[in-house]
């Protein structure tokens, strides 16, 4: 695929309306026209193993008292991570994704209402990647960098083929899992996380449990005493 046509780039803040015109979509983000890809990449679920960095990303939904909390840790520790959002929590709340954004993370799509993705009809998946899309087109200028389906760590060829129809080049798994939407406890979220991070891992934690608030500025101190240094996927990923 050319750089002309890297979905990312076609779909740009600057020309988004633009491109759905020119292929004849019917939708804000430009429906990528038939011949350019068949589906996203397969899985991204770590980034380079050679360089000591590590891609904290959080499940973005839930109480937004404790979303305030948790990016008050990260920015006061100078902490960049990647967000994939909700696209209902981000309607709930039209300041946050800017505030996010502003901290220097990135943000990407979680689908509309975090369903179980696998389990969706093709027109009901269409729906729910499209609906966060066009959610962050409305609150920031663009679709986001990325996108993770909700309800599954893996997709599928279909999830693949619709986030690539909504200008989403790469489907983000993880490698490491803290289990912390599991309300296992800080020290269990921290044991999860340290057991098995390494370099390049992609971790996958959550807004809205107390848990996680509790774990991350002890999490943050040992990822730096083994030599890691937290990175969003931008940086991560422009190394592979």
């Amino acid at each position: 695929m050319s750089h002309s046509e890297n979905p990312e780039a076609a779909v740009s803040r600057r020309n988004l309306l633009t491109f759905g015109a020119l292929a004849g979509a019917s939708t804000l983000f430009g429906i990528l026209p038939a011949g350019i890809a068949n589906a996203a990449s397969p899985d991204i679920a770590h980034g380079s193993r050679s360089l000591p960095q590590v891609a904290l990303t959080f499940h973005g939904a839930g109480d937004k008292a404790m979303a305030q909390k948790l990016l008050a840790i990260l920015k006061s520790t100078q902490t960049p991570v990647t967000v994939f959002a909700v696209g209902a929590w981000l309607k709930a709340d039209s300041s946050i994704a800017k505030q996010i954004l502003g901290d220097g993370h990135d943000l990407g799509n979680h689908t509309m209402n975090h369903l179980q993705s696998k389990t969706l009809s093709a027109t009901k998946l269409d729906s729910e990647i499209s609906g966060c899309a066009k959610e962050l087109i409305s609150l920031i200028g663009n679709h986001g960098k990325f996108f993770r389906p909700s309800g599954t760590q893996y997709s599928t060829p279909l999830i693949r083929k619709t986030a690539l129809k909504y200008g989403y080049k790469k489907c983000i798994s993880y490698d490491v899992d803290s289990h912390d939407y599991q309300d296992v406890g800080k020290a269990a979220v921290i044991k999860n996380v340290m057991a098995s991070v390494k370099n390049g891992s992609i971790v996958s934690l959550h807004f809205g449990h107390q848990d996680t608030i509790d774990a991350l500025p002890t999490l943050l101190t040992q990822l730096h005493a083994k030599g890691l240094k937290p990175v969003t996927l931008s940086t991560m990923l422009g190394t592979i």
